[in-house]
Order: C-alpha cells, then sequence, then structure tokens
C-alpha cells in the first residue's frame, strides 16, 4: 500500500473509534426516569424499526472518580442530590476525601440502544 492510502486508512479507522459514542437517544423516544431511583425508561427502535419498551439501572453505567460522573458504576453509593434533566444526570459527589464537588454526565455517553434494548457501553 502506499502511504498515502495507508495515512488515509489510520484516519478512518480514528475517526471511527473518536465518534463511535454510544448515542442511545439516537434511537430511542419518550426517555423518563422512575421517581426515588435510578432508572431509566425509553421506547427504543431495533435494526427492523420495531420499538420496544426498554429501561436500564443507569446506577449500572454511572460512576464517580474523585467526585466527577464517568462511564463505570455505581455513582449512587458516592454521590447524593442526584437528578436528572433530560439526557444528563447530575450529583453532589464525594472525590475520595470527604469534599462534596457538584457534576454531570450526558448519558449518550454511557448507554447504547442494542436492537431495543438498553445496554451500558
Amino acid at each position: 500500500m502506499a502511504f498515502r492510502e495507508v495515512f488515509f486508512l489510520c484516519m478512518l479507522v480514528s475517526t471511527l473509534s473518536i465518534t463511535q459514542a454510544c448515542q442511545f437517544s439516537r434511537s430511542c423516544t419518550d426517555i423518563t426516569f422512575d421517581r426515588n431511583s435510578t432508572v431509566m425508561r425509553a421506547i427504543c427502535s431495533t435494526s427492523n424499526l420495531e420499538r420496544r419498551n426498554a429501561s436500564i439501572d443507569v446506577n449500572n453505567c454511572v460512576g464517580s472518580s474523585n467526585g466527577v460522573l464517568d462511564c463505570s458504576s455505581n455513582f449512587a453509593s458516592r454521590c447524593i442530590n442526584i437528578s436528572f434533566n433530560g439526557l444528563n444526570v447530575a450529583a453532589r459527589c464525594n472525590r475520595g476525601d470527604g469534599v462534596l464537588v457538584s457534576s454531570t454526565r450526558n448519558l449518550d455517553d454511557c448507554i447504547q440502544n442494542v436492537e431495543g434494548v438498553l445496554q451500558c457501553c
């Protein structure tokens, strides 16, 4: 392969990995959150355009590291004042030294729709 072709392939692979976000909201609608829990519900499409009721415990997909919400798990045990607004979860989380910091995470970063089933990614 010529240098130009190798360079192009490397750029393509790099771009695909960078832009490969979970983005469940692109194929799910009617997103709601159960009151007093971390369960999210939605109606999600499959590849053949069927619509399915789906749910996921956001606590399994969102965690907290040094007080910052990330895409790991178990944030609810380290955070307080948890709220959901649109596609975002917000909370005040312990950064490890007892100090609470405010943090927000877009759930499209952490959750995907796989054939009408919500999963952590």
